[in-house]
């Protein structure tokens, strides 16, 4: 299993428990799958999830998984370049495209996981290696949660 910042789980206390049971699940099952990289834990103001990539630089973070009120993404930075004939991915941004997660074993769909390969062969990688480590990162100001109860 790997380490839990105490900061991940104060930010995921507003969500339901099953979001949040699927939130960390999907956490630890993306480390598995992954190799060392810099994971950056975002309580941002629409959402509360991890970024992954080979620096600490959001711009170069190519897997996330957003946590919503009942489902977690799995969201690719650069998803439009993405080989998709399934047409699974969704969004309407520039670059960013999602799939939404119900349950961990979606992590497990060999669909999934040929984006995954994807996005991991296509990650910007720097040309002097950073370790891997964890960075906490939190947006002021006003914050979309779900509503007690939710």
């Amino acid at each position: 299993m790997h380490p839990e910042p105490p900061e991940y789980l104060e930010f995921l206390q507003p969500y339901p428990q099953n979001t949040v049971k699927l939130a960390r699940g999907l956490r630890q099952a993306i480390l598995d799958i992954l190799p060392p990289c810099v994971e950056i834990i975002w309580d941002a103001t629409n959402t509360v999830g991890p970024s992954y990539g080979f620096t600490d630089k959001n711009r170069d973070h190519f897997i996330h998984l957003p946590t919503y009120t009942n489902y977690v993404n799995i969201g690719f930075t650069k998803g439009t370049s993405l080989n998709d004939p399934e047409g699974r991915l969704v969004g309407a941004g520039a670059k960013i495209r999602h799939i939404k997660l119900n349950q961990i074993d979606d992590l497990n769909d060999p669909y999934v996981r040929k984006l995954i390969d994807q996005a991991l062969m296509t990650a910007d990688r720097p040309k002097v290696p950073v370790s891997p480590c964890i960075v906490i990162r939190k947006m002021e100001g006003p914050k979309r949660r779900p509503k007690p109860g939710a």
